[in-house]
């Protein structure tokens, strides 16, 4: 369009007076074009696409109003400008109406397994069951994982994957109705028993204090074992028990009386989960009131289980009565082994696999492609950096805080390996938190996506 005003001459009489108008005109028609090739979201696209054609089939009409030779060449121009707007609102159309990739992928909050991308962790689960099964009883459980590695969700989604007679019942420390004072705890706990154990006891209903708390479980625990039933009772975020016991919010006792629980009501399993280990807890002895306990560590997705998240993320979803409509993605639509690549950058974490493929699949959908190709695998690990910046962030900067520590994380900005540190305590910090990896006697970050976070946001 420049092209073709460039030569036209300005003057006072005639045609030559009505150039400056028609270079405004013709000049808003090529900015609305300018902002349609800088769009990339078919949501915005398809509306500019139509503004544009909009405004060229406006002047195809207001040119008749010019003076020759303006409106014959400016008219036989807006009829070709007029077909490559209309094309253009087709491209745009096509892309908004075609079969977009299922948004399954969900890196935040637990995963709701009827409606969200969700794979078992068999080795997690089969570990708990064989635990809770103990002819003698189950002497309490740890289960342990660094942050995002999907602990609550393996705990919120255990119903049908623990043996029949097994009850879960799960409890958030970050649910106000659990952590605001003992006795909201306490009932909070009496209450979540009493809809699974289908037959409360007085006890229960009069739970006030420790006592009383200890009695209901006798009555609980009775009740289940004439019933041959199980429940595990989950304390999910124990940290903030701990942090409350700190607070004085919350009795040392009660971690007495759980003890004795764990020992007695064998009908019972207790299991804590957090992204510490028990050691690390400061306001109470915690490994002395949990001598005897076990703790299962959640490890890192494998390849199989990065696999089956991808490629079947609702398999186990019990919505979908019909097979043929169950979401599925085939390994090519990751492009060329971009599930191993996947893994790989995510170092199998699980909330990082799910963040780049839930980013992939965003970049995907706004685009006029079928899989993913190189270029926007980069771009969707770039765009990944960015939201996911919170959850990359405090594995990184918010959990160093030992002198040096950050400072030795930072180093990771300009090379890809470094020595070990000389200080104890920064080497048992950082390989406690897995991110680092040997490489030739040195050390490197073992997640990639960490290393470009912290190169480009760190």
């Amino acid at each position: 369009m420049a092209t073709l005003l460039a030569p036209l001459p300005e003057g006072k009489k005639g045609f030559l007076a009505q150039t400056p108008r028609l270079r405004e005109m013709v000049g808003e028609i090529a900015g609305i074009q300018m902002r349609l090739n800088t769009v990339n979201r078919p949501v915005l696209r398809e509306p500019i696409a139509q503004m544009l054609r909009e405004r060229i089939e406006n002047f195809r009409h207001q040119i008749g109003g010019f003076s020759e030779p303006l409106v014959s060449e400016f008219r036989q121009a807006a009829t070709h400008w007029l077909e490559i707007a209309q094309k253009q609102v087709q491209e745009a159309q096509a892309i908004l109406t075609k079969e977009t990739s299922p948004v399954v992928f969900r890196a935040g909050d637990p995963v709701n397994r009827e409606q969200e991308a969700f794979v078992p962790r068999y080795g997690v689960v089969g570990e708990l069951d064989k635990q809770i099964m103990l002819s003698t009883g189950c002497p309490g459980l740890v289960l342990y994982g660094r942050r995002r590695m999907g602990k609550s969700t393996i705990l919120g989604n255990l119903n049908g994957f623990l043996s029949d007679t097994v009850i879960p019942v799960f409890i958030s420390m970050q649910d106000p109705q659990a952590s605001t004072s003992l006795q909201a705890l306490l009932s909070h706990l009496v209450q979540k028993l009493s809809a699974v154990v289908q037959q409360p006891s007085a006890a229960a209903s009069a739970t006030t204090d420790l006592s009383s708390f200890i009695r209901a479980l006798s009555d609980y625990n009775a009740h289940l074992h004439e019933t041959n039933k199980r429940v595990l009772l989950a304390i999910d975020e124990y940290e903030n028990l701990d942090r409350k016991i700190g607070e004085k919010v919350f009795p040392e006792d009660l971690l007495a009386t759980i003890r004795e629980s764990i020992q007695t009501h064998r009908s019972i399993t207790w299991i804590f989960s957090g992204s510490h280990e028990i050691t690390e807890l400061k306001h109470a002895e915690w490994p002395s009131y949990l001598v005897s306990a076990r703790t299962i560590e959640v490890p890192m997705f494998t390849m199989a289980e990065t696999r089956l998240l991808l490629t079947e993320p609702l398999k186990y979803s019990p919505l979908f009565k019909d097979e043929s409509k169950r979401p599925r993605f085939e390994p090519g639509f990751w492009g060329e082994n971009g599930i191993e690549r996947i893994q790989h950058e995510a170092g199998g974490w699980p909330h990082l696999v799910q963040l780049i493929a839930e980013t992939i699949v965003d970049v995907i959908n706004d685009e006029d492609k079928r899989q993913v190709d190189d270029e926007l695998f980069e771009r969707a690990l770039n765009k990944a950096i960015v939201s996911g910046h919170n959850v990359l962030y405090q594995p990184l900067r918010g959990e160093s805080t030992l002198p040096g520590e950050w400072e030795y994380l930072s180093a990771f900005r300009s090379r890809e390996t470094q020595p070990l540190p000389g200080e104890e305590a920064l080497y048992v910090s950082l390989r406690r938190r897995l991110l680092m990896e040997e490489a030739n006697g040195e050390w490197r970050m073992r997640v990639p996506l960490m290393a470009r976070w912290l190169r480009q946001r760190g």
